[in-house]
């Protein structure tokens, strides 16, 4: 849950927990998966330089042919995306697709097809780093944006945000991308998307959601966030008058330096849809089983895996 939390401060509480318990029965490799999850907590708080050290000292410590090494690669790869070091991130590229660690036929498609989606996804959020320098209101975002929900279709508000990428952001999507293909053999590349996918705009304006996604689901989930707090004690129509998601958007957008209106809007509009379906899902399958108001339950749903 700390990791999902992006709570650095209680996942070295409970790693440090764990250390001693597995350090006195010679667990050693259950250690470094424990540190694993401790460092994977780091760089959801964005603490990237502690993440990155902490991967490279498993990464030491740990044979290539095992799993949490593989693990531990990978996410250093998205550390050092993060930081658009795509120069250094390359031979780990090469290192974690090429990686034996996962012998079966299917697992192993499984890890190439969710790995390299991810690393496309940190593309788009490195790339838009100090590219907007706009400045608008969280009032005006919302407003615009709930008219775009009445009126917009989610394939046109794909369209919207892909309409204001800038085009370096593409080509380094397109970098990040070649990089991971050039590793793979020609079967496995048929694992993935076809390249000129990358090129679609309703495509980029998905992919950069998910991205944007990574950012801002920890105000969505965090039980000692604003909005999180407004929902569990208020329920949506509060979340709604606050204007909470257009706050939660342009705040992620203004801290990665890519303040764009016209990237916020359809972003907003997409987060209520998207919001909105899951709460009437959630109605609709949950609504006859009596724990749906259990803490326990929204704390087990309302975490990093609801928002990809």
């Amino acid at each position: 849950m700390a990791v999902y939390a992006a709570d650095y401060k209680l996942a070295k509480i409970v790693a440090s927990d764990i250390q001693e318990l597995l350090r006195a029965t010679g667990h050693e490799t259950r250690l470094m998966k424990a540190k694993n999850w401790l460092f994977e907590a780091a760089l959801n708080a964005n603490e990237l330089h502690m993440a990155e050290a902490g991967f490279r000292g498993i990464r030491n410590k740990t044979s290539e042919t095992t799993r949490v090494h593989l693990e531990a690669t990978a996410l250093l790869i998205v550390c050092l995306l993060r930081q658009k070091r795509l120069l250094e991130a390359e031979p780990l590229i090469a290192k974690a697709l090429k990686s034996k660690a996962i012998k079966d036929p299917i697992r192993r498609r499984d890890f190439l097809q969710s790995v390299t989606s991810r690393f496309q996804l940190e593309s788009y959020i490195s790339a838009i780093r100090d590219l907007g320098t706009e400045s608008f209101s969280a009032e005006a975002v919302d407003a615009e944006a709930i008219e775009a929900v009445r009126t917009k279709s989610e394939e046109e508000l794909y369209s919207q945000i892909a309409a204001a990428l800038p085009r370096e952001v593409i080509e380094f999507v397109y970098k990040v991308d070649n990089a991971a293909r050039k590793q793979l053999t020609v079967t496995e590349v048929l694992y993935l998307p076809s390249p000129t996918s990358i090129e679609k705009k309703v495509e980029q304006g998905k992919s950069f959601f998910a991205s944007l996604k990574l950012v801002i689901w920890k105000s969505l989930c965090d039980p000692q966030s604003e909005i999180y707090k407004a929902w569990y004690t208020n329920g949506m129509a509060q979340v709604l008058s606050k204007k909470y998601y257009a706050i939660v958007i342009t705040s992620a957008l203004f801290d990665l330096g890519f303040a764009a209106k016209a990237v916020a809007v359809p972003a907003t509009a997409l987060l209520m849809k998207l919001v909105h379906l899951t709460i009437a899902w959630v109605k609709a399958n949950l609504s006859s089983l009596t724990w749906l108001g259990d803490e326990r339950w929204k704390a087990k749903n309302c975490t990093g895996t609801c928002w990809g």
